[in-house]
């Protein structure tokens, strides 16, 4: 098998991963705080996002308290903020928990309100435009962005707690796959990585090397190759709805009432004592086969729907069209009905229309309808020269405004080069929202515009941060 990029980089002068943790809680009050709750136990429950971090991050993070001696409760409820009604079911089901833990659910301000209840310990690693007073959090990315992800916040965690194991690494490692902070084919990794990749990826080569399979999600800056850490991770996002509540309860029966996240949660949490055996995995089949029934089973399912799909949702995408030029980034627009995988199939789509008009850099900006009260705002970028993140935080900021008795069904952020923004209500309709869009657009093309003019001022500078034109700051 061949190596894959990443195997073939050599990481000069890389800070040691203990070393890298002591620093970094030497300097967080916040994980100070959280590491000495962990060593008090009593029963928690866990909220973790239901994409491959959150499940990874929540799933190390709950193993570490479990080894510690606490009683936990683990939740992977949909969307990306914990609801009020979310929370009071959970506390229903488990009125003995004594704290409650957040993990890659955001730091909002919004959750003040929660520690009301109970006391809100937060691992998270968005960018968070207003923070909770009232929590107790620990994230690398305030007050500056840090490309990281918080399956390897919970790594740390667990590092500095001492219960730190081997699976506790695949885990860390699909998680920042999920994330998008590490590519083996290209030789990608963020550098907040790079000290927990010398230390604990190499006894996990045969992910790593490159396959000559079908192309995953992942694979968006070349679709010649794979490797087996994205197969897995395509999978275990896939099967757990990915954090966009794609789920096939409507496909056959036997799936109608299964909670998808949970049963990929509850399938990964039992093969724990087969972490040797990951490390020789060849195929994406060698390590479904290690998971138990009946979930087994049910996953294997779920993950053909998704490839079926997969292929449909790519055939719809190809109405995209080219809407404007920012700096070095061309930017497309897909507007249209429900489009199943939306937002996965949004990258790999861009890489074929970055081929083919032989863009440096693109962003594809998709609109869809998924119902009379439900429109969906998804931004994926190639790279972080415009920042898909701010763009979405524009739309929820802006929209929150003109709509502020709905204000709590309209949500939007994410990272330089993924991002959502969701209305879910039918008081602002499918064209209310695409107007603003539109409008979005129309102001970045005008500051665009005056940059080039030389005839920015302070006040179109600021908002231009504010909208994400990063490359406008050099």
């Amino acid at each position: 098998m061949q190596e894959a990029v990443i195997l073939q980089q050599q990481f000069k002068d890389v800070e040691g991963y203990q070393a890298q943790w002591n620093r970094l809680k030497e300097g967080s009050t916040g994980l100070q705080k959280i590491l000495q709750v962990i060593g008090e136990p009593s029963t928690a429950l866990i909220f973790s996002h239901d994409d491959p971090d959150g499940i990874t991050s929540g799933l190390i993070f709950r193993r570490t308290l479990e080894k510690k001696g606490w009683k936990v409760t683990h939740k992977l409820p949909e969307g990306f903020m914990l609801q009020p009604e979310q929370l009071e079911q959970a506390m229903q089901e488990c009125p003995d928990a004594k704290a409650i833990f957040l993990l890659d659910k955001g730091t909002l301000a919004p959750y003040d309100k929660y520690a009301e209840k109970l006391p809100v310990y937060i691992i998270d690693h968005h960018p968070a435009p207003a923070l909770p007073g009232k929590c107790v959090y620990f994230n690398p990315s305030v007050p500056a962005y840090t490309w990281c992800s918080t399956s390897i916040l919970s790594h740390g965690i667990a590092t500095l707690s001492g219960t730190r194991d081997n699976y506790d690494d695949f885990l860390c490692l699909m998680g920042l796959k999920g994330d998008w902070a590490i590519e083996p084919v290209i030789g990608m990794l963020s550098d907040f990585a790079k000290p927990f990749f010398v230390e604990y990826a190499q006894q996990f080569k045969n992910l790593l090397t490159l396959v000559k399979e079908r192309p995953t999600q992942f694979d968006a800056e070349q679709r010649d190759f794979t490797s087996l850490l994205s197969r897995v991770t395509e999978f275990v996002h896939a099967t757990g709805g990915g954090g966009f509540s794609y789920f096939y309860h409507d496909r056959e029966e036997c799936l109608k009432n299964l909670n998808h996240a949970e049963c990929i949660t509850t399938a990964l949490a039992a093969i724990a004592d087969k972490a040797e055996q990951l490390t020789k995995i060849k195929s994406l089949d060698e390590f479904v086969s290690l998971l138990p029934q009946p979930q087994k089973g049910l996953l294997e399912k779920i993950f053909n729907y998704f490839l079926q799909d997969w292929e449909s949702a790519s055939s719809m995408l190809n109405s995209s069209t080219r809407a404007l030029q920012l700096g070095d980034t061309a930017i497309y627009l897909f507007v249209g009905p429900k489009v199943p995988l939306l937002p996965m199939i949004g990258s790999i789509k861009l890489f074929d229309l970055r081929q083919k008009a032989g863009d440096k850099l693109a962003q594809i900006i998709m609109v869809s309808s998924v119902s009379s009260d439900y429109t969906h705002v998804s931004v994926r970028g190639s790279g972080d020269r415009v920042h898909s993140g701010k763009i979405c935080g524009e739309l929820q900021d802006s929209m929150q405004a003109r709509y502020a008795d709905y204000k709590d069904k309209i949500s939007g952020g994410g990272h330089p080069k993924a991002a959502e923004c969701t209305v879910k209500t039918d008081k602002v309709p499918f064209m209310n929202v695409l107007t603003r869009v539109t409008e979005v657009l129309s102001e970045m093309q005008a500051l665009d515009a005056a940059a080039k003019a030389g005839s920015l001022n302070d006040t179109q500078k600021a908002r231009a941060d504010k909208l994400g034109l990063e490359y406008l700051k050099n």
